[in-house]
């Protein structure tokens, strides 16, 4: 059948100075209407760039849950370069009752950004896993490069300082030196991390590093996923701010942060488990109230649908959930079934249900969903948080749902109204909190080892000023010392306790395509060749080739060609490894070489029954280690 509406939307926010599609501003506000305005805020609190390495156009990143940034030509250039996502950044009035009033931008207000990122993960300590979760109890993690001492170490930090940028359509080519993150560097070595531009309304745009890894040694090779002395990569992070001037009145916007992450290579696939689930669920412990029961739509469903869509990243999942499997949840008959709250079908219910994974990890549940591996990856494995498991509200919700106790919203028609597909098409008083999801929904949430775009401490109440908004440092951060522990990590005075430039992005592994090429699949395989598997949807295990497209759309060849070409699925790596040398040797290619991989791309299928509405296929692969 066909998913939503809103998961094969193609996002036209692309390239906004070449093709001039900037977005358009909300309605004008009234001398009276920015009169009422008392506070501004910065959209959305976290928001992500993505490295890239085509010069001049980019991608913007999605605004509107459900949509994605989607190039007219693909995902990469003429040379095979992948096109960069800049993060856009708005700011939003609100007057004395809490209430949006509008948009604030160069039409109407004078707004000045001010953003500061660095990169602190040469100096930071060595991932081992999370910090946050029983196993590490008795975890001491070493500094990295910990042979560089005392007052040099600070040669590691990689700090440009801040940029300011006011004005509309301001450095449109990135080509302006006084708004680029330049003149920092790594024990010595010049880094840049990306520069600041504005669109034709003055909002901020932010782009990221180009994939620029290596070591300061020349010659120097990887030789771990996650921990590399001497090396150094291009991602950031760091706050947002903005003064706004209305009239004579000027306020400082309440600020957000921006995040460079890795390349996304599987647009329009979300993990089981978002950064937006991971934060809401935070937002929970801080005082939010959850609903008193799930809606089918935007609890359950997400659940089930995510689940199935992984199918074109895992075999093993297409094979267990995906088209023509007896667990495709999608399946319309299997859907409607779920979609009821009639007491015929709760058994199916409850056995849907039983199939995820128990967040109390309390047993080992080696077959149950997500099909992935968690924080606690050790082979052969030694804890129940070998595989992730969906979040605690989340298995309460689904519980309830179970039970049938739940919101029955899912219209007969099996497909729910997403809206407008554009930003300025909401109401105003919905569009801050959909920056946030957007940008969040775009994200993996787990597991955290150490991630996709960020760690295990976004788990942690203590990294936020309020729900969804980084707290800041407000005094020089301690030396924490040679060895970070689990009480140092989670003290009220540690490290999460407010955070700065490049605090976010250090958990992470260093350089980030090492941690990209190792989280696989399958690692031992006693059971299936294709699970356990890390991160598909961002990092794609098996897919469907261009190749094997064509044949499925060529509806000349016989159906037994074209059914056995759509089941054929090739490794997104070319070669799965063997043993540590041969992975290590496909790590190293993966640093230099990247950009060459293909991107699973969302297409239409060939329009008969016989095959899915929408295929996703990967598209421009010409990465082969030699």
């Amino acid at each position: 059948m066909n998913f939503n509406r809103r998961q094969i939307l193609r996002y036209g926010a692309w390239a906004p100075f070449a093709s001039g599609m900037a977005g358009a501003a909300n309605r004008e506000l009234s001398a009276a209407d920015l009169a009422r305005v008392v506070r501004c805020s910065i959209f959305p609190g976290v928001g992500f760039a993505r490295i890239g390495n085509a010069p001049g156009d980019y991608m913007l990143a999605p605004e509107v849950p459900g949509t994605w940034p989607s190039p007219p030509g693909g995902y990469k250039d003429a040379a095979g370069r992948i096109y960069p996502q800049a993060a856009r950044f708005r700011i939003y009035g609100y007057d004395a009752q809490g209430r949006v009033v509008g948009e604030m931008h160069a039409g109407n207000a004078q707004v000045r950004w001010r953003v500061h990122v660095a990169n602190r993960k040469a100096a930071w300590y060595d991932f081992d896993q999370p910090f946050d979760i029983p196993e590490s109890g008795t975890l001491q993690c070493g500094l990295r490069n910990a042979t560089i001492t005392g007052s040099t170490r600070a040669s590691l930090v990689n700090d440009p300082g801040p940029r300011e940028i006011s004005g509309r359509a301001v450095n449109p080519a990135g080509t302006m030196p006084q708004y680029r993150f330049q003149g920092g560097s790594v024990y010595g070595v010049p880094v840049a991390l990306g520069d600041l531009r504005t669109d034709p309304f003055g909002r901020l745009i932010v782009l990221g590093g180009t994939g620029n890894s290596a070591s300061w040694i020349p010659g120097a090779e990887a030789t771990t996923f996650a921990n590399n002395d001497t090396w150094y990569d291009d991602t950031s992070d760091g706050p947002v701010d903005a003064t706004v001037t209305i009239g004579g009145r000027t306020l400082q916007a309440e600020g957000a942060w921006v995040v460079t992450a890795p390349p996304n290579f599987a647009p329009g696939i979300q993990g089981v488990v978002t950064l937006y689930d991971v934060m809401y669920s935070v937002a929970l412990q801080m005082g939010a109230q959850s609903p008193a029961k799930p809606s089918f739509v935007r609890q359950i469903l997400p659940l089930l649908q995510r689940s199935v869509l992984y199918q074109w990243t895992n075999r093993g999942v297409f094979l267990a959930n995906g088209w023509g499997s007896p667990g495709n949840f999608m399946r319309p008959d299997f859907l409607r079934a779920l979609a009821s709250p009639a007491p015929r079908n709760q058994a199916i219910r409850q056995e849907v249900f039983e199939r995820f994974r128990n967040p109390d990890f309390d047993n080992f549940e080696p077959d149950k969903l997500p099909p992935c591996y968690g924080d606690a990856t050790t082979l052969p494995a030694n804890s129940t948080r070998q595989f992730q498991a969906i979040l605690p509200n989340q298995f309460e919700w689904l519980g309830q749902w179970a039970a049938g106790d739940f919101v029955a919203d899912l219209p007969p028609g099996l497909v729910p109204d997403q809206g407008p597909a554009l930003l300025e098409r909401l109401p105003v008083s919905e569009q801050p909190g959909a920056l946030d999801r957007a940008s969040l929904d775009d994200c993996l949430g787990g597991p955290f080892h150490p991630g996709c775009e960020l760690a295990w401490p976004v788990r942690q109440t203590l990294l936020y000023s309020a729900p969804f908004r980084i707290a800041r440092r407000t005094s020089p951060e301690p030396d924490f010392g040679p060895v970070l522990t689990q009480s140092i990590a989670l003290s009220s005075n540690g490290p999460l306790a407010g955070s700065g430039p490049g605090d976010l992005t250090r958990w992470m592994a260093v350089p980030w395509q090492t941690d990209t090429s190792s989280c696989l699949y399958a690692y031992r395989e006693p059971n299936d060749v294709y699970l356990p598997t890390f991160w598909p949807a961002r990092v794609p295990n098996n897919v469907l080739t261009t190749e094997d497209y064509a044949i499925v759309r060529n509806k000349k060849l016989p159906m037994h060609i074209r059914a056995t070409a759509f089941r054929r699925r090739a490794d997104w790596f070319r070669m799965k490894p063997l043993n540590s040398q041969e992975q290590m040797r496909m790590v190293n290619q993966f640093v230099k070489n990247w950009s060459s991989i293909g991107v699973v791309t969302l297409r239409p299928g060939p329009g008969d029954s016989s095959f899915p509405v929408h295929f996703w296929v990967e598209e421009n692969a010409n990465f082969s280690p030699v």
